[in-house]
């Protein structure tokens, strides 16, 4: 048996801008992404096949399934309500490296068990990170030696968010191998353009954040096919957020931290505006913003003890909120 335990993290939205649509009906984004040192914990373990075969065991268990050859998974997590099959991303990036490269292994059994802290369909890439963390962990248990670039195309196969998730993993996770953590690409924030895989490395900021949602999900699907319809007020210019973030200047950062998205989701979810204006009355953030395609609101601080006051605040008023960091 050989096992890993990667750091999944959570990401939030700087900027979020909708530059048009695809011939295959995928919308064209410019943003700007970083990553939380808010996190899931996700440990893959692997049998091989001619243990298995030695032990006699059955191996069949909840959401395992075969998959092509002789490998099957097997998803487990805390989180009762989370699908454990090929509609989770673990799962399918389980079976995507087993379909590309489990000859190199003789099959086997990959067992993978996620301990979700992250929100579901909260805006926060979770499912994204949780896929990403099993390209890194079978990448480094079957010695496939694929290097960081690598890793980032397979990604982007399962999702438009996976790519960045794998380049942030990379840089916090000190068990991968020193190639792929000191990697150019092993950043914690990057522009992402074309349909989000598209992605260019950028100076991370290190500030306290809080995140929070109300009792419900939004579908990314709704908010993008909604978003074609309104009208946009206005949008980032993410060439001087980038200027920003390279002078470290937090006034030019925050003025561009702008989500096109929210002209659809505030309207159509008021919870989520509802806790926007709370969070933004509240006088202690110094920006606040919905991340991705919603539910979530995320407010930078200047420091943690505001973070964690803002927090239990928001906690008390029903809101499912975090204190955390960007990591850098």
């Amino acid at each position: 048996m050989r096992e890993i335990r990667i750091q999944s993290f959570a990401k939030i939205n700087l900027s979020i801008d909708v530059t048009g649509v695809a011939d295959d009906g995928m919308h064209l984004v410019d943003m700007i992404m970083h990553q939380l040192s808010f996190h899931d914990d996700v440990t893959v373990r692997f049998e091989g096949s001619a243990r298995r075969e030695k032990s006699g065991r059955q191996e069949q268990g909840r959401g395992s399934a075969k998959t092509a050859g002789a490998f099957d998974i097997e998803v487990t997590t805390n989180r009762y309500y989370l699908p454990t099959d090929e509609r989770n991303l673990a799962y399918k990036a389980a079976d995507l490296m087993a379909r590309r490269y489990g000859r190199r292994v003789c099959g086997g059994k990959i067992q993978i068990d996620i301990f979700k802290r992250i929100p579901v369909a909260a805006g926060l890439a979770g499912g994204s990170g949780n896929g990403a963390a099993v390209l890194h962990a079978l990448n480094q248990i079957w010695r496939l030696n694929l290097s960081l670039p690598q890793l980032c195309r397979i990604g982007a196969e399962l999702g438009s968010d996976v790519p960045f998730c794998v380049m942030g993993q990379a840089g916090g996770n000190f068990d991968l191998p020193r190639k792929i953590r000191r990697h150019p690409l092993a950043v914690s924030c990057a522009r992402a353009s074309g349909t989000g895989t598209e992605l260019t490395p950028l100076p991370a900021i290190r500030k306290p954040v809080v995140i929070a949602k109300p009792a419900m999900g939004v579908s990314t699907r709704e908010v993008y096919s909604g978003i074609d319809r309104c009208r946009i007020e206005a949008r980032p210019d993410n060439e001087r957020l980038i200027k920003g973030l390279e002078d470290r200047d937090y006034g030019l950062i925050y003025s561009q931290c702008i989500n096109v998205l929210e002209a659809y989701t505030l309207k159509a979810y008021p919870q989520v505006a509802a806790l926007k204006e709370k969070m933004e009355q509240g006088g202690r953030a110094e920006m606040v913003l919905m991340s991705g395609s919603g539910p979530t609101v995320f407010g930078i601080y200047n420091s943690i003890s505001d973070a964690k006051a803002v927090c239990t605040a928001l906690r008390r008023c029903g809101y499912e909120a975090y204190w955390t960091r960007t990591t850098k």
